[in-house]
């Protein structure tokens, strides 16, 4: 694999943090499982008066394993999304695929969140094409206030909100008969109930794909970010013969999609809000 430029200098401290994260000592794994997931999309609208046949729309595939221990937990990650913009001339395929490695790890007050891998479109990874901003990833690094505090103070760094920044972070972590709590603050809220039959969560997403147009001559990114909140049901335990089943359903809000146009240049563009259903089978 070849890359056309030198890697991008926020890319090299999630390097660092990640090896270092992955020599922290840590018990014996005590479980691994697997996931296959597919999530869909209502049509998103454009703002203004288009026509509806310049709706875009929105499909994503993904499947994973995951290795889970007491002091942590490590997996890969694959996902395809099929954001399908029909309208003006992208300078991409909207066929978008990311891979990434990684997971997080605790040891005394500190806590390290970790993952890296390559995003971008498929006649990327067809064709063989990299340029510099298929490298992706994203960290996070927190200390507890005290011993056995369930309050952390850190930074994270990544793409949820556009192009990669480093954002305090402030966690918040409780776990008792009604459930797991988790505040993660300006990214994520979470709650398990009991016996994990029933998941809540407020999520901000968003991250970068590299995108090369079909003539390989325009190289450039997509960023695509929201708000996402889901709750999911596991209708089905699993067992050693048939998978978990999951299902959920939620809504994304305020997606936003910045991407380069041949005739516009680049744009920044709100797609507006839209429900999705999902299924998750996991071994």
């Amino acid at each position: 694999m070849q890359f056309t430029d030198p890697p991008t200098p926020c890319f090299l401290p999630l390097v660092v943090l990640l090896t270092a994260a992955l020599v922290l000592p840590r018990a014996s794994y005590a479980s691994d499982h697997a996931y296959l997931l597919y999530r869909q999309w209502q049509s998103y609208d454009w703002q203004g008066d288009t026509p509806a046949a310049d709706d875009a729309s929105r499909v994503q595939r993904g499947l994973g394993w995951r290795r889970r221990a007491p002091a942590g937990s490590f997996g890969l990650d694959y996902d395809y999304q099929a954001l399908r913009i029909r309208t003006g001339d992208p300078a991409h395929n909207g066929h978008l695929h990311r891979a990434t490695f990684g997971g997080d790890w605790h040891h005394g007050p500190y806590r390290v969140e970790a993952r890296a891998g390559l995003a971008g479109t498929s006649n990327m990874f067809k064709d063989q094409a990299f340029h510099r901003e298929v490298l992706n990833g994203r960290v996070a690094a927190f200390r507890a206030l005290n011993e056995g505090s369930r309050l952390s103070l850190g930074v994270g760094g990544d793409h949820r909100f556009g192009s990669f920044r480093w954002l305090p972070r402030v966690r918040w972590a409780l776990k008792n008969t009604r459930g797991h709590w988790l505040i993660d603050l300006p990214v994520r809220l979470r709650w398990q109930g009991p016996g994990n039959r029933w998941e809540f969560r407020v999520e901000r997403m968003g991250d970068r794909w590299a995108t090369l147009d079909k003539a390989q001559a325009t190289k450039s990114t997509l960023y695509l970010r929201e708000w996402r909140t889901e709750l999911t049901y596991r209708i089905r335990p699993g067992d050693e013969r048939w998978p978990a089943v999951i299902l959920g359903i939620g809504a994304s809000i305020d997606t936003r999609v910045r991407y380069r146009d041949f005739e516009e240049g680049t744009l920044d563009t709100r797609l507006g809000d839209a429900l999705f259903g999902s299924i998750r089978l996991s071994w």
